[in-house]
């Protein structure tokens, strides 16, 4: 009976293949199952990009069962390129769906110190580096290729061009714009006649500025008048069309005070008059020691130029063209502190370098004084002490900057240690929030007392130390150039930072030879991160 069955099957599935009929099935022990994927097989993806489950539909018997189907993706890896499958089963039956890891996004080069960098001319230009992302490959930083140069001999905008190939072929772009300018800082070769405070003479001085300095919205004038009258006024006049701005001056006979608020004023370069009987330039009568230059005001930022001695002043739109400005003390022929170890110039040198590192991983642009063993970027003529343009330096680059500091390290005969702080004189506590912050931060982690460390400024005429830490306020100068000619010129807050006595073993070997100054570094690098509402990356490791 068996025999007949078999031969009547085998019979059957002729004829039906003799007459080309086809006919085709899934069939397991209990019944029919039809899979029928939604979406592509092959499936692409972009490196990276997530895996989306397009689903698949079953019927089992002609009744869907589709939400009973067990997927299994687990073999398709995003981050490496290749083919793989995802499983679909029911059952003892399943079903393949090809995924295919593909790569056809560009790398991307991410520029250390941003896009735009502005040089001084006549300065060094210093490649700050770049790090590069790609959805696929790693280690692309090797294979970037630059294109371009930079003469900072002369004035003008000069691209550098930045490009990498990955190994899919997808190539990344990106493109610096470094700009060398000019500084707007006149000095005077012949200082004399200029103006101190004991020698103010209306006949010399005529229709003159004697004293001014940096607000918060402009400028403060006081000077004196050729023709005495009862009202001067100081007007702007711009020198491309005929907007012209006045401002109210108090007046004493042939002297005059008062303040120019340039919130307001267009952008432009305008001439400055004094107005009293008559309208006549304003004529300088500072020397360079004494003459603001350029600073901050509301949104605005204001640059004077002397040009012949007849004042200026240049306003455009502010924008910090920095995060940081870190000068590291010392340089060249100044080689500072020393232990027969490393000198403190050297050692500044490694601080700053580190910190510039840091803040770049993180995304900010930094400008470093100097790079090498130099005596820094200098504006000014060489009539000019060294450590005064150094100051010029510090202000010309910190008035477009959020935070200004130095690196220095202290030395001493008499065994000293601790740490001290220097900071300008006429700020507040509430100036100083960071600082105070760190130094009871730096107090915790030297566990040291008050007595051995301090934040100080320091008097110009007497040189007398102020205690900073009580958050009084001194009205004297300043006695460090490096502090003086940044406020003073250019209303910028500038501190000075010296963690330890190099000539104590004990304080240097626990400072630096035990590696203690990463983190000293660190704990300034998060303070300042913060104050200017970043996010702080502890991951140091490119740094080191």
């Amino acid at each position: 009976m068996k025999k007949i069955y078999y031969v009547s099957i085998f019979l059957i599935v002729l004829i039906v293949s003799f007459l080309g009929i086809t006919y085709s099935f899934q069939y397991d022990n209990d019944g029919e199952i039809k899979f029928e994927l939604i979406g592509p097989s092959p499936l692409y993806i972009n490196a990276g990009s997530p895996y989306s489950e397009y689903g698949i539909k079953v019927l089992y018997n002609d009744v869907d069962v589709s939400n009973k189907v067990k997927i299994d993706s687990s073999s398709v890896d995003i981050t490496k390129l290749g083919e793989y499958k995802v499983r679909y089963t029911y059952g003892d039956e399943y079903i393949y769906r090809e995924v295919i890891v593909i790569d056809n996004s560009k790398p991307v080069i991410n520029l250390i110190g941003g896009e735009e960098v502005y040089i001084l001319l006549g300065g060094n230009y210093q490649e700050s580096g770049y790090t590069v992302t790609d959805n696929a490959d790693t280690d692309l930083e090797s294979k970037v290729v630059v294109n371009g140069g930079v003469n900072t001999g002369a004035e003008g905008e000069y691209t550098i061009e930045y490009s990498v190939t990955d190994s899919s072929g997808n190539t990344g772009t990106a493109t610096r714009k470094v700009i060398v300018k000019r500084a707007h800082i006149s000095v005077e070769n012949n200082y004399v006649n200029r103006v101190s405070p004991a020698s103010w003479n209306i006949t010399l001085y005529q229709n003159t500025v004697v004293k001014n300095s940096f607000y918060k919205y402009g400028i403060y004038y006081e000077g004196y008048v050729k023709d005495a009258s009862r009202n001067y006024k100081i007007k702007l006049k711009n020198r491309d069309n005929k907007l012209e701005y006045s401002f109210n001056m108090n007046a004493s006979g042939n002297y005059y005070n008062g303040n120019l608020n340039l919130t307001t004023v267009e952008n432009g370069t305008y001439d400055v008059y004094i107005v009293g009987n008559k309208e006549e330039r304003l004529v300088n009568k500072l020397d360079a020691y004494t003459q603001i230059v350029r600073a901050k005001v509301g949104k605005k930022l204001a640059t004077v130029l002397y040009d012949n001695d007849n004042v200026s002043i240049s306003i455009e739109d502010f924008v910090y063209r920095y995060d940081f400005v870190i000068d590291p003390g010392h340089g060249g022929s100044e080689i500072g502190a020393e232990n027969g170890i490393i000198t403190e110039k050297d050692l500044n040198l490694i601080i700053s370098k580190y910190e510039k590192c840091r803040y770049e991983s993180m995304g900010y642009k930094v400008y470093l004084t100097r790079y090498g063993d130099t005596e820094s970027e200098l504006i000014g003529g060489n009539e000019i002490d060294p450590l005064d343009r150094r100051g010029l330096t510090i202000g010309y680059y910190g008035a477009v900057s959020r935070v200004v500091y130095g690196n220095h390290h202290n030395g001493s005969l008499r065994g000293d240690y601790g740490f001290e702080f220097l900071v300008p004189s006429q700020l507040t506590k509430d100036d100083l929030k960071v600082e105070m912050n760190l130094y009871k931060r730096f107090g915790n982690f030297y566990n040291l007392h008050d007595d051995v460390i301090r934040m100080y400024s320091k008097d110009y005429e007497s040189g007398q130390i102020q205690n900073k830490a009580n958050g009084e306020v001194y009205g004297t100068r300043n006695y460090y150039s490096t502090i003086r000619i940044p406020y003073e010129l250019f209303n910028v807050k500038m501190v000075i930072f010296e963690p330890i006595y190099m000539t104590n073993a004990d304080d240097f070997n626990w400072y630096y030879s035990s590696g203690n100054w990463v983190n000293v570094s660190e704990m300034k690098i998060e303070e300042y991160v913060k104050s200017i509402g970043g996010k702080y990356n502890p991951d140091n490791k490119k740094c080191l």
